[in-house]
């Protein structure tokens, strides 16, 4: 699964490395190391043809939610083995489907004292990664809202370490494919497959991670152990 991740590049330093332009809610941007479900994330669609950089909830909220259970529980993440075919899911998959910058990710395994143990993953040499999202827009009393989930897949070599599940991340060919809406289902299927990555990395995170209200480059600072897919 992914249920943190941390985004801290400058707007503008993103919007030239992922060729985007910066829309109109993405002025509520703001350099974070401990994203949250339910956070208002930075999400690439591709509009018109061009790339257009907004701020989304990261929760899914499909579009045919009532009311009452629309912020109920967010789906803050789809499994890639079934999102075509999941009622909640497959609309997204079909026609918006979107990436999500990270610089990296957060996920816990279990130590030798029973207790979770934090890990941030990212790239050897700190380069910006995609992760592969879907949203959806779903009309509330007060207007619209925009919401996304990021996928997952089943964990390559590194992850395997640490978790059974890691977010899909597209690289610079994939990306094309993934924001097409004219691609082949085959594609896509095949773009959420697990591989290996040698450019990743994971180190012991800061405990603090834990709690959303931390917050801060102390908490992704090089702990004690390291590891890298190579």
């Amino acid at each position: 699964m992914c249920g943190r991740f941390g985004l801290f590049t400058d707007l503008s330093e993103l919007a030239e490395l992922l060729g985007f332009e910066i829309g109109m809610t993405a002025d509520g941007y703001e350099p974070r190391w401990n994203i949250a479900p339910t956070s208002d994330v930075l999400v690439i669609t591709d509009t018109d043809d061009r790339r257009v950089g907004s701020m989304m909830r990261w929760g899914l909220i499909p579009r045919w939610a009532k009311q009452e259970n629309a912020f109920k529980r967010p789906m803050f993440n789809a499994r890639s083995e079934t999102v075509a075919e999941r009622p909640m899911f497959q609309d997204s998959f079909a026609s918006r489907r979107c990436l999500i910058p990270a610089n990296g990710f957060f996920e816990w395994s279990s130590g030798s004292s029973d207790k979770k143990k934090p890990w941030w993953i990212r790239a050897v040499d700190s380069r910006v990664i995609t992760l592969a999202g879907i949203w959806s827009v779903w009309l509330s009393p007060n207007g619209p809202v925009e919401s996304c989930a990021i996928l997952t897949t089943a964990s390559n070599s590194l992850m395997d370490r640490i978790h059974n599940r890691m977010p899909v991340i597209v690289d610079r060919d994939w990306a094309e494919i993934w924001l097409d809406d004219s691609a082949d289902r085959d594609a896509l299927i095949e773009a959420c497959k697990p591989r290996e990555w040698p450019m990743m990395e994971a180190r012991e995170a800061n405990p603090a991670v834990g709690s959303t209200r931390n917050d801060g480059p102390y908490l992704i600072e090089p702990q004690l152990t390291l590891f890298t897919n190579t």
